[in-house]
């Protein structure tokens, strides 16, 4: 695999993780439009890792508060709360993902579908927003969440297996319909969504460990370089779209999602 092969992939890796624009719909045109081979187990571990990385340094405060409050109430009653609800909206993706998650992928990744898929969500998430401008008043304190309004986000973050939903885009709006502001609903998603790339980028290690004879050879520098491009793209990605949500909302991600599924559907 030569280096620009790996730039692309991280480029792709570390924007469609976090932008609500789906990666399977990139995934399914990127490849083509490049001759793109198949990267192998390592590459989309450490790629995965990057993004891991970018979320984790990128929220760090927020995480360092979590993590320290999880098993110390008094030390920080509200983000107690917070880290267990997390951790419990985070059961549905999982457990659909364990055991539908083969079946999704053999069955549901055809253009069509997705470009449809894309569409329909699209709509969605138009609607959900000019719902969100309607309200007079949103929440932006995400620690004084209730668990019956971070479950309905989480069981939202699970319809995101379907190829051309985007967890980002499914979870922001999810936070919307509970009254969240649009920045602290975005905010919440990329927290909610950590644990989820966390567990599937360690799903990909191991089943690269699991099978590595048959794996893509790649060099510790070709590696390290998908590494460094998924990480400061996906970091640049996190900035970007908090940014665009408090100014112009999810409007410039919709039109992009219809462009690319009328771009999927006229390829296939």
């Amino acid at each position: 695999m030569d280096y620009i092969n790996i730039i692309l992939l991280g480029i792709v890796q570390g924007l469609t993780e976090f932008l609500p624009v789906s990666s399977s719909g990139h995934l399914i045109l990127i490849p083509r439009l490049f001759n793109f081979k198949d990267q192998g187990l390592a590459m989309d571990a450490i790629l995965h890792l990057g993004t891991l990385l970018a979320i984790i340094i990128y929220f760090r405060q927020d995480l360092a508060r979590l993590i320290s409050s999880l098993f110390n109430r008094d030390h920080d009653p509200d983000y107690h709360r917070l880290a267990w609800h997390i951790g419990w909206a985070s059961f549905p993706a999982g457990i659909i993902g364990l055991l539908g998650g083969n079946l999704i992928e053999q069955e549901l990744r055809s253009p069509v579908f997705v470009a449809w898929n894309l569409l329909f969500w699209s709509l969605v998430f138009f609607a959900v927003e000019r719902y969100s401008d309607s309200q007079k008043s949103t929440k932006t304190d995400i620690s004084r969440m209730t668990l019956g309004q971070v479950l309905f986000i989480g069981f939202t973050q699970a319809i995101a297996l379907l190829p051309g939903t985007s967890r980002s885009g499914i979870t922001i709006i999810g936070g919307m319909l509970v009254n969240l502001s649009p920045t602290t609903a975005a905010r919440f998603s990329f927290l909610l969504g950590t644990p989820i790339i966390l567990a599937a980028g360690a799903h990909k290690s191991l089943h690269f460990l699991s099978s590595q004879i048959n794996s893509v050879h790649l060099s510790g520098l070709q590696l390290g370089v998908g590494l460094l491009v998924s990480f400061a793209v996906g970091y640049l990605s996190i900035k970007l779209l908090l940014r665009i949500v408090s100014r112009l909302g999810l409007m410039p991600f919709i039109i992009y999602r219809v462009i690319l599924a009328t771009s999927i559907l006229i390829a296939f």
